[in-house]
């Protein structure tokens, strides 16, 4: 399973991967192809129920957060809201995974 990750803030997910045990291998952009998102991340599908619960537990934590999910079948859903069971679902199914934080920048910190 890979999720693509948007947003500098979007990298915090994998301090709560990290604080939850989940084993997963970064895969940064490679050089001179443009790309949608920043770095992608490497999961090993047997971590779909730990993934599911921190997925859900991100997204309570800030409301720019959003995941989307995109099943085998092309439909487009989205995490926020759902239960860890039917994320977990979502993820079973999932052709694709983007996670994002859509907070602006502090513009007081440089």
């Amino acid at each position: 399973m890979i999720i693509s990750l948007v947003g500098k803030g979007s990298r915090t997910l994998l301090e709560d991967f990290d604080a939850a045990g989940i084993v997963y291998e970064t895969r940064p952009p490679q050089p001179g192809v443009i790309m949608n998102f920043g770095d992608a991340v490497k999961i090993a599908e047997i971590a779909i129920p730990a993934v599911a619960a921190v997925i859900v537990a991100w997204l309570k934590y800030a409301p720019t957060r959003k995941v989307m999910i995109t099943t085998k079948d092309g439909t487009i859903w989205q995490a926020e809201g759902r239960s860890v069971v039917e994320v977990e679902q979502l993820l079973i199914s999932a052709k694709t995974i983007m996670a994002m934080d859509a907070k602006k920048p502090d513009s007081h910190h440089k």
